[in-house]
């Protein structure tokens, strides 16, 4: 598996049902856990099946990942509570 270092600059591409979802530059990340992590933030409420293209422009290769990610939970809006009788 490639490598990511702090001083790498990486080209995302996120592909949700067939259609671009987020084109992204990212710098000073280590692994590959923070870019999924930073394509899911901007990805925001989108979840299921993902295709993304990272370009590794510092070290020059480039690789594809299918994965699959849950949406991000919203917390209930607070209010009243109703109840019926």
């Amino acid at each position: 598996m490639e490598k990511i270092s702090i001083n790498d600059i990486i080209f995302a591409t996120a592909i949700v049902r067939g259609s671009i979802a987020a084109t992204l530059r990212l710098s000073g990340l280590n692994s590959m856990a923070e870019v999924i992590a930073a394509i899911k933030k901007e990805l925001g409420f989108v979840g299921g099946l993902l295709t993304i293209t990272l370009r590794n422009m510092t070290q020059g290769w480039s690789r594809s990942k299918s994965l699959y990610l849950s949406p991000i939970p919203v917390a209930p809006i607070p209010g009243k509570q109703l109840t019926l009788f």
